[in-house]
């Protein structure tokens, strides 16, 4: 059951690299996280935050304004999470046959150099986008992003945010 359900979870994916941005990064602010692995560059406005509790947390986003929506990107590792080592599309299918489900839209894409499964789904709370790919070889870095007014694509600032993702040896 498992090898029909990666089959076919591959042959349903497209492999597509993280969209080049079109918006200008030069002028963003660096953040690094030596713990978490990764840095990212984020416009000079948007505030960095932690979250706290079992797992390692970064919240990225502007600050709240009232009547406007927030842009926010939550970053964390899932320490653990891969302990046989799994190649990210052999683990996500893996998570999915745990959870017994397949989400709305999968593609494989490439973040920071490397490998990465894209989710997307639409909720009561808008359009929700993840993104996995191993920060080594048995932890899972995710990033998720909510868009609570938005269209099917991902807004340009989040892609932008994406595309300066470098993970730290």
């Amino acid at each position: 059951m498992t090898y029909i359900l990666t089959l076919s979870l591959l042959i349903a994916t497209v492999a597509a690299p993280q969209a080049p941005s079109s918006i200008d990064t030069s002028g963003w602010t660096t953040f690094r996280d030596a713990t978490m692995g990764f840095e990212v560059k984020h416009p000079a406005t948007w505030r960095v935050g932690r979250s706290t509790g079992t797992l390692e947390g970064i919240l990225l986003g502007e600050p709240a304004q009232a009547g406007k929506e927030r842009s926010l990107i939550q970053f964390f590792v899932q320490r653990d999470m891969n302990p046989k080592s799994l190649t990210i599309e052999q683990w996500y299918a893996d998570q999915l046959t745990k959870v017994k489900g397949l989400p709305a839209r999968t593609t494989n894409t490439v973040i920071g150099g490397r490998p990465t499964i894209r989710m997307e789904n639409t909720g009561t709370l808008g359009r929700h986008f993840s993104f996995f790919t191993p920060i080594n070889r048995i932890d899972i870095f995710t990033i998720a992003i909510t868009q609570s007014s938005s269209p099917d694509a991902l807004d340009p600032r989040y892609e932008a945010v994406l595309s300066t993702i470098k993970f730290l040896p």
